[in-house]
């Protein structure tokens, strides 16, 4: 901008600079004399923000981002980056994690919690620290029925945060490949001086949950300043809680909870205990189906002594398992997390500076053992020791609870180097950097391997043969097993099973900036211009029980069951990618109009990406920043976006997945192989994102904006769910023909599994609202703050693709092959649905006074609602499942201590987060009985922290 003009911005001096950043909304000063703005111009430094790779000397505010400063963070208590970014508003499902309640073999676990703006789906959003790409975590999760991959929050340092900046705004045009949603960048401190340590200590009331920090920040200068160090290093440790600790999730039946509605009251659907018991469900060729149970049950057709029987028929529902009373809700963790940022000035213009992160967790958590797949079906030799039917018998379920419970250990860890150099020559700034980042998760738990569990059945010697007909607890019959089997028995088939991941990226760039390229009437115009390579890899090995190595075969039949010799788990065979991506691209700030009444600039950026493996993307975007009169600015973009299809989903070949699915040709629900597989021939998923928005500042204490955006995907990684495959299938066959996509048992009619390849899906329509507010007020009681950060969205549209299509039409005329009553998954309206609530907000009133201090903040989430259960009213409207609104209060006081004793510069906060102990809304999630990617088990939660600067 010219600087004989007005300044635009938040301010000169860089420490108003600062709170721009903060605010990350437009205000401007006013116009100074000549002479006093040479003076400021020496204490100013060019700095790019987040959105922008120009370096200039003030913030225009043209960007929507959304600021936590250091302050902010503290404020939020956020014990992890999973904690920290559900505060925010604009962030959608966290899909990673514990929390969540997944805990298969198959999916990311320990340590971890994902990104996902906008609920756009992990992988939308580019993650960056300190301005640069970060290593994808290994794990891999399905969504969408397709892997995905997410940063792992939890391995970002909290402690020395600076700030985090999220970018509301598509950026593919700056940052290149996954800025789709959006961007997240984490600003570490790099020029603290002195020493801070920290202790905070928190739990959950009621329940067993017990969370504590140690965490310390130095800085210190060396070779008369030319030489900066900073370093932070934290330690947290949590001891986590059982589901049994929580009403909600205690029990997987969920057919009398007290606040369902009357409609769902009593309905099956609600029950999600599984039909995988210690009692067994077997099959023989007298008997045919039969299953074991208390002999106190009707319909004892044998008698098997110690108050049990066999019974004709599949297993009752009074026999189920419920897996509640065994698993974690929330996992035991260790972490530690460590960062230091080191700079010399080699002279005036130029400058080393240097990165190293480290990160290392290690969790916890049980689970019920696994029962056998339908493909794991297995034989019972008639002379096996314990067989009483005198013939053989088939297994069709059983679950070895007397096994003990699964315990999932999870070692995670990462670490980035990073090396560079900074300067100027004249008016161009430039920065270059090498860097490498890896992370690696080592997965293991103890399990039951099915051929030697299969030999321990039907072994002949009484010292080494395993009873899987002596059933369950005849007292507890949906819990636990009372008719245990010895120790030793058991030790034959236990093993531990692991699963290893890795994924590494290495990058070098070059980038150049001038934010005074040419000079303009209307002001100056920037430029910045880079090139960078890089180098991205997956692997993912899994135990040779797993992978194919070793298959399960029958014994008895001689018959290849299953790829996997793990009971309970489908056959992976390992995988890993490569990719090499290059990239050039240019930005331009053009100012179009300065003068004393409005201020016009122009943002113009492209970028050109090309991979080794999916072709090539060339994207645009243009913003426009417009302020007519002091107090208001309006601000626009358009952006083109792309994401290429991720390792996993390129590398995966024959992937089988078993899952419960209803099999509406014989009206039943059972475990159904859905075998996913990936290709070279996926198409990059391309996005356009707009927005347009204002921002009103009448005052210099008060700023409110608003900015509607919307975003249009297409060519979505995807895959036509198993549920529509089996939906067409009973279609199909209503019409004379099938899907040749299922194949069943000619006899049984029973699906033998489904093959399933990711394609590229139609296009997907989001569109929202982002509203925030600032007001800082000065009285004579103290200062006071109030914000509040609010996302509405407004629409989330799936166009379905042919087979879906017809789907919904066969709905909608009424055809009984397609139940009304079953959701057509991932096509159509999918606002609110398994999540993507209409608002979330959350406000803030912080107060100090001298040495004191307090605030106040609020969350709230609109409801949602759960397609998993539904039923028909009185009008014959199709009623899903409600999840209601969740609001939290927090509160916190605290003292800053000042005098000359050792408790100078310390400060001591007390906290309580969710203090009217709101429980999550109930939600038909089979793990706990909650969506735990949208709301917190923590309950009423209370913490304290001391801190002392030295």
């Amino acid at each position: 901008m010219n600087n004989n003009k007005k300044t635009y911005g938040v301010g000169l001096k860089l420490s108003y600079l600062s709170v721009c950043l903060c605010s990350a909304l437009a205000t401007h000063a006013l116009a100074a004399e000549e002479e006093d703005k040479q003076a400021a111009d020496e204490s100013i430094e060019r700095v790019s923000v987040v959105g922008s790779n120009i370096k200039r000397a003030v913030d225009s505010g043209s960007l929507p981002v959304t600021m936590l400063t250091e302050e902010d963070i503290e404020n939020t208590m956020a014990m992890s980056g999973d904690d920290l970014l559900r505060q925010i508003p604009q962030m959608g499902e966290v899909n990673f994690g514990a929390s969540t309640g997944n805990g298969g073999v198959n999916d990311a676990r320990g340590d971890v919690a994902s990104i996902n703006l906008r609920g756009l789906g992990t992988g939308n959003t580019l993650t960056l620290l300190n301005g640069r790409r970060v290593v994808t975590h290994p794990g891999t999760q399905t969504e969408n029925f397709v892997p995905v991959t997410t940063v792992n929050s939890n391995a970002l340092p909290i402690s020395g945060l600076r700030s985090l900046e999220v970018l509301r705004d598509g950026a593919a045009a700056i940052y290149g490949s996954d800025a789709v949603a959006g961007v997240v960048n984490y600003k570490l401190k790099d020029d603290y001086e002195g020493h801070k340590v920290s202790f905070s200590y928190g739990g959950s009331e009621g329940t067993s949950l017990r969370e504590g920090t140690m965490s310390y920040l130095g800085g210190i200068s060396l070779n008369e300043g030319k030489t900066h160090l900073t370093g932070s290093l934290s330690y947290f440790d949590r001891e986590g809680m059982m589901a049994s600790e929580r009403d909600y999730a205690k029990s997987h039946d969920l057919r009398e909870y007290p606040t369902l509605p009357e409609g769902f009251i009593g309905d099956t659907q609600l029950d999600n205990r599984t039909t995988t018991t210690p009692w067994g469900e077997f099959r023989s060729g007298s008997l045919k189906t039969f299953h074991i149970q208390p002999d106190s049950m009707d319909g004892c057709v044998q008698d098997l002594g110690n108050g049990i029987c066999a019974d004709k028929g599949s297993l009752s529902r009074d026999l189920r398992f419920d897996r509640g009373t065994t698993r974690s809700l929330v996992s035991d963790v260790d972490r530690l997390n460590f960062y230091g940022y080191a700079t010399h000035d080699l002279s005036d213009s130029l400058e080393f500076f240097s990165e190293i992160t480290y990160y290392k967790a290690n969790s916890e958590r049980r689970r019920e053992q696994a029962g056998n797949l339908t493909a794991q079906r297995f034989t019972i030799d008639e002379n096996a020791y314990y067989n009483p039917f005198g013939e053989s018998v088939d297994v069709r379920r059983y679950r070895p609870i007397d096994a003990g419970p699964r315990i999932i250990n999870v070692e995670n860890t990462s670490y980035r180097i990073l090396g560079g150099f900074k300067g100027n020559f004249g008016d161009w700034d430039w920065d270059s950097a090498i860097f490498y980042t890896a992370a690696e998760t080592n997965d293991v738990a103890n399990r039951v391997q099915a051929s030697k569990f299969q030999a321990a059945v039907n072994s002949t010697n009484p010292d080494l043969a395993y009873n899987i007909f002596n059933g369950g607890d005849i007292n507890n019959p949906n819990a636990g097993d009372g008719t245990l089997n010895s120790q030793a028995v058991i030790d034959q088939f236990m093993v531990d099973v692991h699963r290893d991941g890795k994924t590494s990226l290495a990058s070098i760039d070059f980038k150049v900036s001038n934010g005074q390229l040419w000079s303009l009437p209307s002001g100056d115009i920037g430029l910045a211009m880079g090139v960078e390579y890089r180098r991205e890899t997956f692997e993912d090995i899994r135990d040779p029980l797993l992978n194919g190595s070793n298959p399960f075969v029958d014994a008895v039949t001689g018959e290849e069951l299953s790829g996997s010799d793990v009971l309970g788990s489908s056959h992976t065979p390992n995988s890993d990618a490569a990719r090499n991506v290059a990239s050039v691209y240019a930005e331009l700030l053009i100012p179009l109009l300065d003068s004393y009444s409005q201020y016009l600039e122009l943002q113009i950026a492209g970028r050109y990406e090309n991979f080794s493996d999916v072709g090539s993307a060339a994207k645009p975007k243009v913003a426009l920043y417009w302020e007519p009169i002091d107090w208001l600015s309006i601000r626009a973009s358009y952006a083109g976006g792309f994401r290429a299809p991720g390792l996993p989903q390129v590398s995966a070949e024959g992937v089988p997945r078993s899952n419960g699915l209803y099999d509406p040709v014989l009206d039943e629900t059972y475990g159904i192989i859905d075998i996913r597989s990936g290709s070279t021939d996926l198409k990059p998923e391309e996005s356009v994102n707009s927005s347009v928005g204002f921002v009103f500042n009448p005052t210099s204490n008060f700023t409110f904006t608003a900015d509607y955006w919307q975003i249009e995907q297409e060519n979505i990684v995807g895959i036509l769910p198993g549920s529509s495959h089996l939906l067409y299938d009973s279609l199909l066959r209503s019409q004379g023909s099938s899907n040749p996509a299922v194949l069943r048992d000619d006899s049984t009619m029973e699906v033998i599994q489904i093959n399933n390849d990711y394609l590229n899906l139609n296009i997907r329509n989001i569109e929202g609202v982002d509203f925030s507010f600032l007001y800082s007020l000065e009285t004579d009681i103290g200062e006071w703050d109030f914000s509040a950060n609010v996302a509405h969205l407004i629409k989330f549209y799936q166009d379905a693709d042919p087979i879906s299509a017809e789907l919904i039409a066969a709905q909608e005329a009424g055809n009984p092959a397609v139940p009304a009553d079953r959701t057509v998954a991932g096509a159509g309206d999918l606002i609110k649905e398994n999540g993507r609530p209409e608002w979330r907000g959350r406000a803030e009133v912080n107060w100090r006074l001298d040495q004191i201090g307090a605030g106040v903040s609020y969350n709230y989430i609109s409801d949602v609602i759960d397609t998993s259960a539904t039923y028909t009213n009185d009008n014959e409207e199709v009623i899903k499942l409600p999840v209601d609104n969740f609001e939290t209060i927090n509160v916190y006081a605290d003292y800053r201590f000042k005098g000359a004793h050792f408790l100078d510069n310390s400060k001591l906060r007390l906290g309580v987060r969710n203090i009217t102990d709101e429980q999550p809304p109930l939600a038909d999630e089979l793990a706990h009985g909650y969506f735990g990617s949208l709301h917190s088990n923590r309950g009423r939660y209370f913490y304290m922290n001391f801190s002392k600067s030295f």
